[in-house]
């Protein structure tokens, strides 16, 4: 008499089973990496500060905006909710500069000509930041584009928005609080 085989489906449910354990333990490893990130930039925790160039090559630091509500934005030329952000940014900022905003739009990993040649055709009025070797991005945590920090008066971050901002309508409402 043979011995029992093992059926077919008991040998499929052992393999499913083994692959999502596997992807739970490695969505666990990836939140607890997230956890750390966050831990060091959060909503209501002051702002890490850095330097940077602007395209006037000039280098200004973060603080430099204390006493304002910054906009502190995360973007690149390959990323096309990025693009669609830009008049945005730029109606709003015109709209409510004159209550305290600033606005510093951080490109991530982008040369200076690359950088001046894409905004040119923004028309871009607020501060264009170079985060050439993406040292800044790093110290915020950002994983994807676009992301948006609301950094309030005092230098905490208010406001993390993760990805596109739709319409002037939805940007104000995440300032307006702030201003």
């Amino acid at each position: 008499m043979p011995l029992m085989k093992e059926c077919p489906v008991v040998r499929s449910n052992r393999i499913s089973c083994f692959a999502v354990v596997a992807a739970l333990l490695t969505a666990l490893q990836l939140a607890q990496g997230c956890e750390y990130k966050a831990k060091r930039v959060a909503i209501g925790r002051e702002a890490p500060n850095f330097a940077y160039v602007d395209l006037d090559g000039k280098t200004r630091n973060l603080t430099d905006s204390r006493g304002k509500v910054v906009m502190l934005r995360f973007w690149a030329d390959w990323c096309p909710p990025c693009a669609k952000e830009f008049p945005i940014i730029e109606k709003t900022y015109q709209e409510v500069r004159g209550k305290g905003l600033d606005v510093i739009a951080v490109n991530v990993r982008q040369s200076e000509a690359r950088v001046r040649d894409y905004t040119g055709k923004f028309r871009c009025s607020y501060t264009i930041a170079l985060d050439r070797d993406g040292r800044i991005a790093e110290l915020y945590g950002v994983k994807g584009l676009p992301m948006n920090f609301i950094v309030g008066r005092d230098g905490s971050i208010r406001e993390v928005i993760i990805g596109t901002i739709s319409d002037v309508a939805m940007l104000k409402q995440f300032l307006t609080p702030y201003l």
